[in-house]
């Protein structure tokens, strides 16, 4: 494939920090209020432009999506109707992530970008493809579907993007994600993104991909190192009021408190609702409008404490998130760093509070363990090449949201999607 940034781009570009961009993309960076890129998109960015095929191993929050929006965007031919690429994420809360920053990086440079995901009539989406899109965003399972239906066409795909890969294939779209590669050309150009690299992942990538490039931000550096953690002990039965403590601190501006089943997650919320704090609920059971309503209300400040399963565990960037509370220990290790990980993102700070009760003795030494070997894994690979330092934000300081239900006040940061 050509190169996706022609000489003649080139010469109209301006800059995001190192990087090139198009124009109309540096205009759009500019009232996102977005200055430097981040390490996987100064990485990714180059050869994806390039025309390579790209395997990028980052964990979520640091900058993937416009590591791959951005020549997404500088290559599509507005003059067509036609799909030229297609973007796989595994949830519909990720699609509509992605789909926003990637409407939001293209809003001077006339690209249409549409989301399909399922939970929701299939009306709206028909109706966008049928006037014609350049981007698509979905679920693999809404993809198919409008694909079955003549809906979807993916015979002008000349991009095929796999976000979050391990995870859709840890939800069995393996089998769907191969189908609509095939409704693709062969010689489109494939990326896949993902926060781990497991054998099914690595033969996902070597029966679609061609001599893919690899690039990566130090994967065996936890994300959560850069975040503050403690474990606390509270006698039995008593995490309602050592979690009602810490929500009174001015400290903690908005929370995100994990519980394990949705029964539990309702529960709390009506407890701490009772306490007079703004809550929300988020889990598997929410219709698609009131998961977007939350968001939203999250994102205006009008709630201080999001309740959740792991549903939210991985996909969701939450601006201004400054703590994160471990109601229920999670299943696995890897599923706790994931969790904590919604804070602390793009080099600003965090908190994550796990609270302990006597029954959580086993799965706390579990997560302590796998922590550490994270940890000995990063020293010993440090030692043998060179670890980028962590981007922090401008000023030092952590960005905070307004407590009032007012919007964010945001100021220039690195792209912090996932």
């Amino acid at each position: 494939m050509t190169n996706l940034l022609t000489d003649d781009t080139i010469s109209a570009s301006s800059t995001f920090g190192s990087v090139a961009v198009e124009g109309a993309i540096a205009r759009a960076l500019a009232a996102m209020r977005y200055s430097e890129p981040t390490p996987i998109q100064e990485q990714a960015i180059p050869p994806l432009r390039a025309g390579r095929d790209v395997l990028g191993q980052a964990q979520t929050g640091t900058g993937k999506t416009a590591g791959f929006a951005i020549p997404l965007i500088e290559m599509v031919d507005t003059g067509s109707r036609k799909t030229q690429a297609i973007v796989l994420v595994p949830t519909r809360e990720l699609c509509l992530q992605v789909t926003n920053e990637m409407t939001r990086l293209g809003q001077y440079s006339g690209v249409r970008v549409a989301a399909v995901y399922g939970g929701v009539g299939l009306g709206r989406q028909i109706d966008a493809l049928t006037r014609g899109v350049h981007l698509v965003v979905g679920t693999p399972g809404r993809v198919e579907d409008l694909l079955q239906r003549g809906s979807l066409r993916l015979d002008g795909v000349r991009v095929a993007i796999l976000d979050e890969a391990d995870r859709m294939l840890d939800v069995g779209f393996l089998p769907a994600i191969e189908r609509i590669l095939k409704r693709t050309p062969h010689a489109r150009q494939t990326a896949l993104f993902s926060a781990t690299l497991p054998d099914d992942v690595r033969g996902l990538a070597q029966r679609h991909m061609r001599d893919p490039i690899t690039v990566a931000v130090d994967p065996e550096r936890a994300t959560v190192d850069e975040i503050e953690q403690r474990f606390e002990r509270v006698p039995d039965g008593d995490k309602l009021s050592a979690l009602h403590a810490h929500l009174e601190d001015p400290a903690c501006f908005l929370a995100l408190v994990f519980r394990r089943t949705t029964y539990k997650a309702d529960r709390l919320a009506r407890d701490l609702s009772r306490q007079g704090h703004h809550v929300a609920v988020l889990h598997g059971r929410r219709s698609q409008s009131q998961r977007e309503r939350v968001l939203s209300d999250l994102k205006a400040c009008k709630v201080q404490v999001l309740v959740a399963t792991d549903i939210a565990a991985r996909g969701l960037d939450i601006p201004g998130l400054t703590h994160v509370f471990n109601y229920d220990l999670p299943d696995t290790p890897e599923t706790y760093v994931h969790r904590i990980g919604r804070t602390g993102r793009a080099g600003e700070t965090g908190t994550a509070i796990t609270l302990i009760g006597p029954e959580d003795e086993a799965g706390r030494k579990a997560i302590e363990r796998y922590l550490a070997q994270r940890r000995l894994g990063h020293n010993a690979a440090s030692q043998s090449r060179p670890s980028p330092r962590p981007q922090k934000a401008r000023n030092g300081q952590a960005r905070r949201p307004n407590r009032n239900p007012a919007p964010l006040r945001h100021r220039d940061r690195q792209l912090n999607a996932s």
